[in-house]
């Protein structure tokens, strides 16, 4: 079988033929028809992603197919189920390996594209948000609500009975955000607090969900409720944000994070729970994933620097079959 891999983080990446896999006793091979591709992804491969993955590595945390091998305690799932899954890494391949609690039935009739993009960007903002306590009614504030992870976590919000701010920088990284949120805010024209406190009738925001570190964290900090959740979920924008803890100590607020490889590793249970919430909510209606770019397999290389370059609004898929 082909996967995408290297020696070394940091190495060149290539299509290498590996050995077949074969499935532990409590673990589903799956033969993998479309893989979800995210800044994650770059970031193990570059080495700069901590915990750092094993060597030989190959990216992919997500991924929709059909199972083609299964392990002897393995339950509920059979050959030849067609499946969205969580990876422990290795998604980028022709067939992945995971634990049978990470993978979930699809409909018939969902397309493979859609599926394939459900665990990390959906069924993770899901998991990630319910770390915050949430209650209904509260404000939710996106910040990159113009990229994957951000369009995700407003359609997840919304799904939870939060009320929800999108914010981006740029009209046309906003267009998208703005039409499926309830408020949306240019941070390229307005302060973002400001806007945000305007928003709330000077509550200010009750969560906070960042996938960009960096300077659209500290701007939003000055728009925050007291009490509030800032769930840090990726540095998109390159790089930490510079925190004042004696601000976040005077509101109240609390700083979770939201590192997905270290769930689907430690939790599987309650991931694989959060993926087939989500694949309900998919086949519902009541939240609709968006592809921004595909690739075939022997250009996954092309794949994730589409995802750094943040271009698109949705997902990246790398396709093994249409």
């Amino acid at each position: 079988m082909k996967a995408f891999r290297s020696a070394r983080l940091g190495g060149t990446f290539a299509l290498e033929d590996i050995a077949a896999l074969s499935p532990e006793p409590d673990e589903v091979v799956i033969a993998l028809h479309a893989v979800g591709v995210h800044l994650a992804d770059a970031a193990a491969a570059a080495g700069d992603r901590l915990p750092l993955p094993p060597t030989p590595f190959t990216p992919g945390l997500e991924g929709a197919g059909t199972i083609a091998a299964i392990g002897e305690r393995v339950k509920g799932l059979e050959k030849g189920d067609f499946v969205a899954a969580f990876f422990p890494w290795g998604g980028l391949a022709e067939q992945a390996v995971t634990k049978a609690g990470l993978a979930a039935k699809l409909p018939e009739d969902m397309g493979v594209s859609v599926g394939a993009i459900l665990p990390v960007g959906y069924a993770g903002a899901l998991m990630a948000l319910r770390e915050a306590s949430l209650r209904a009614g509260e404000t939710l504030l996106v910040l990159g609500a113009g990229g994957a992870a951000g369009l995700a976590a407003i359609e997840i919000g919304k799904c939870l009975g939060l009320r929800v701010i999108a914010a981006a920088s740029g009209a046309a990284r906003l267009r998208l955000a703005a039409a499926i949120a309830d408020e949306a805010t240019d941070s390229g024209e307005t302060p973002l607090a400001e806007a945000v406190m305007k928003l709330t009738s000077g509550r200010g925001a009750d969560v906070v969900f960042d996938p960009v570190g960096g300077e659209a964290l500290e701007a939003a900090l000055g728009g925050i409720a007291n009490g509030a959740r800032i769930v840090s979920a990726g540095f998109a924008g390159g790089r930490t944000a510079r925190v004042n803890l004696a601000s976040l100590f005077g509101r109240g607020a609390k700083l979770l994070t939201a590192n997905l490889p270290l769930p689907i590793q430690e939790h599987p249970e309650r991931a694989g729970e959060a993926l087939r919430e989500v694949i309900a909510w998919a086949a519902s209606g009541k939240i609709q994933p968006r592809i921004a770019a595909k690739f075939p397999l022997a250009q996954a290389s092309h794949a994730l620097d589409y995802a750094k370059s943040r271009r698109g609004q949705g997902g990246v898929l790398v396709t093994m079959k249409d």
